[in-house]
């Protein structure tokens, strides 16, 4: 019996693997892709996905959300691109997603959801993902700021050309623009809150964008610790004041340079003076890794 559901649909598949068997022989590269595909197996379950079918060197995995869909790419990403090397070589993979109306049947998934999905794969180059601005477009804000437009192309099987999207996994300098920088022995700016974390320090101003905090390596501000979220938290500049919003599962405790408490779940707080954000541990724990912050006038 078919049945149609919204759902985001994802294709992930090895770059390059023919080239693989020529370089590393058909034993090897068997052997890589197939740890390549459960590695994208195991990522997909652990977004609460469902892995639909596994076709040589590709993945087609279905999830409930948008943000489920990316968090499992890059979570693919992060193990086999960002880690992954046979003999010497580097093994990498593309992705796309889209979410839309599908037919399932017997345990598999069609309609034209899927086709697009797939195309997005196929647009994706070594180590991208790409998706559409239907998904872009259900995603939560924390994925939207990780998420910019790249290009407006012809995809086969579209009369009009589409709006493609990459969700960033990996930042480079000299490539992302719009997010907080990092600062060394800058002077400290006026109007602006500073942000320091074991070594780091980051300035958010009038010409900054959000800045993403989480456990994830895209985050502007990362706090490896396994309580806290991929992007836990963004701070941003709105209409004056210096917003904190949580969007974690275990919560921001904020605690103020007069001693002043609070714990923001799910919820926005203005930040003012000085104090110390403990993100997904209180700020007594002895595995709490803080954040200080001072507002400058």
């Amino acid at each position: 019996m078919q049945q149609e559901t919204s759902m985001a649909i994802l294709f992930a598949d090895v770059s390059e693997s023919m080239a693989l068997y020529e370089q590393l022989g058909d034993a090897a590269a068997r052997a890589a892709i197939g740890r390549c595909i459960e590695l994208m197996s195991d990522a997909t379950r652990g977004q609460g996905g469902t892995v639909v079918k596994t076709m040589g060197d590709e993945v087609m995995s279905v999830f409930s959300s948008v943000d489920a869909a990316a968090a499992a790419a890059v979570d693919m990403q992060e193990h086999i691109s960002g880690a992954m090397e046979v003999e010497g070589r580097r093994i990498t993979v593309r992705i796309g997603f889209h979410h839309g109306p599908a037919l399932v049947e017997g345990g598999d998934v069609f309609g034209d959801a899927v086709n697009l999905a797939a195309r997005m794969a196929k647009q994706a180059k070594s180590e991208q993902i790409v998706t559409t601005e239907q998904a872009v477009e259900r995603m939560s804000d924390a994925w939207r700021l990780v998420t910019r437009k790249i290009d407006r192309a012809a995809v086969r099987g579209r009369r009009e050309h589409l709006d493609l999207y990459e969700v960033v996994w990996r930042f480079e300098a000299a490539t992302w623009v719009g997010q907080g920088e990092w600062e060394s022995d800058a002077p400290a700016c006026r109007g602006c809150l500073v942000l320091s974390h074991e070594g780091r320090r980051i300035e958010l101003g009038e010409a900054s964008g959000p800045v993403v905090v989480g456990r994830a390596p895209q985050a502007d501000l990362v706090v490896d610790d396994g309580m806290v979220s991929r992007l836990h938290a963004t701070i941003e500049l709105r209409n004056g004041r210096f917003v904190l919003t949580d969007r974690s599962i275990n919560g921001t405790y904020l605690v103020g340079a007069d001693g002043a408490s609070a714990f923001i779940r799910r919820d926005s707080r203005e930040l003012h003076g000085s104090g110390i954000l403990s993100f997904g541990r209180m700020p007594a724990a002895s595995e709490a890794r803080p954040v200080r912050f001072e507002v400058l006038e």
